[in-house]
């Protein structure tokens, strides 16, 4: 079952209008029992948040995919800054995102730079270090899905790593987040223009 879809843009996620719109999607959209309904809602508003705190002019479309066992969040974000306008933004800050703090600040990281420039997501894998496949470099189709990030990945990654104060840091992150508790797995996709934001659940009928 697929939903109708929300648009977010930079002027609206988490305002008090887009919030009214969520209540009413899962109201009219999403029929899951109430603790199911609760952690949706959760990872809906946990997204929009996210979205909220991304620098410069983008569009969105968040819709649910739902079966007997489980669910998926959607969302497909494109952008309309170029990566010359980030950089501008980022030196107030001496070239650094300063929201990029906790599990969703580093995911909005990734999806904001995977907008930007391919290039750019690239330089990401140097910085969070874990999580990501190049999709381009074996042999994938170029306007196709070009790189991508997988929490699952990234929690295997971390597991298999050494044991330093970035690693721990980075657990300390996935244990305090909503989003990384809720999820069964979180993925990213970036393409040329555009980046899809996929969140898997599962539904415990409770």
């Amino acid at each position: 079952m697929e939903t109708k879809k929300l648009l977010i843009s930079s002027t609206n996620a988490m305002d008090a209008e887009m919030l009214r719109k969520v209540d009413s999607f899962m109201k009219d959209e999403c029929s899951f029992e109430k603790k199911d309904n609760l952690h949706v809602r959760l990872l809906i508003e946990e997204t929009l948040g996210m979205l909220k705190a991304m620098t410069g002019n983008y569009s969105a479309m968040l819709w649910i995919e739902a079966g007997k066992s489980n669910c998926r969040l959607h969302v497909l974000a494109s952008s309309f800054m170029d990566i010359n306008k980030k950089k501008e933004l980022l030196s107030l800050s001496q070239g650094k995102n300063a929201y990029a703090k906790g599990f969703m600040a580093k995911l909005g990281d990734i999806i904001e730079n995977g907008i930007l420039n391919y290039e750019n997501v690239m330089a990401l894998q140097q910085k969070y270090g874990l999580g990501y496949v190049d999709v381009a470099s074996m042999g994938g189709n170029p306007s196709e899905i070009m790189f991508s990030w997988s929490l699952n990945q990234y929690k295997k990654s971390l597991s298999e790593g050494e044991e330093g104060e970035k690693e721990q840091t980075a657990w300390d992150e996935l244990e305090k987040s909503i989003v990384a508790s809720i999820a069964k797995d979180v993925q990213v996709g970036v393409k040329k223009d555009h980046v899809e934001l996929l969140i898997d659940m599962e539904l415990t009928g409770k």
